[in-house]
């Protein structure tokens, strides 16, 4: 863990010093929000077109990273621009706008303060993704963990399924983990 740890307190300190808007999301985000299983990774979403801008920042510093042009790794920590659901010829962004930037909060993590996606982008996301352990991944159990320990904002909710172009489809996701959006 205290890998992890040291690597998020430079991403943070390389990011905030160069003013990126940026913030922790999935797994991390929901560990903060609600579901209290221990951190692997740290997943950190950056706005569009900022990730070969972070490769170079962290390759001055001599970290080395991988980047496959749509994500960078860097032991134990991954960074992404778009975190898009595609489903068969379905697509529903998700990227940083706005409405997420708006609504960011700076909380403790592994010893950095950090700015979190607010709730309801976590929750909808891993709503929407419906992974569960058979697939080796938590996100039922920490969209559920969030919806039962934060009070989520309903009409937030509903403006970001329309950004994301999913509402029949949400709405279905959304209410099997106890979330009714009409």
């Amino acid at each position: 863990m205290s890998l992890i740890a040291g690597n998020l307190g430079v991403v943070q300190r390389t990011l905030d010093a160069q003013q990126f808007t940026w913030a922790v999301c999935a797994g991390a985000a929901a560990h903060l929000y609600g579901n209290r299983r221990p951190i692997q990774d740290v997943d950190i979403l950056v706005e569009s077109g900022k990730l070969p801008d972070v490769v170079r920042l962290l390759q001055e510093q001599q970290k080395v990273v991988q980047f496959d042009g749509q994500r960078i790794l860097w032991r134990g920590i991954k960074i992404f621009d778009d975190l898009t659901i595609r489903r068969g010829r379905e697509v529903y962004p998700f990227v940083f706008d706005d409405a997420m930037r708006s609504r960011l909060r700076r909380l403790p993590l592994l010893g950095s303060l950090v700015p979190v996606l607010p709730p309801e982008d976590i929750v909808l996301h891993k709503a929407l993704l419906g992974r569960g352990i058979e697939e080796g991944k938590h996100d039922i159990a920490d969209a559920s963990s969030i919806a039962r320990r934060q009070t989520l904002d309903h009409d937030y909710i509903r403006q970001r399924m329309a950004a994301m172009r999913v509402n029949g489809v949400a709405s279905t996701a959304l209410a099997q983990i106890g979330i009714a959006i009409e």
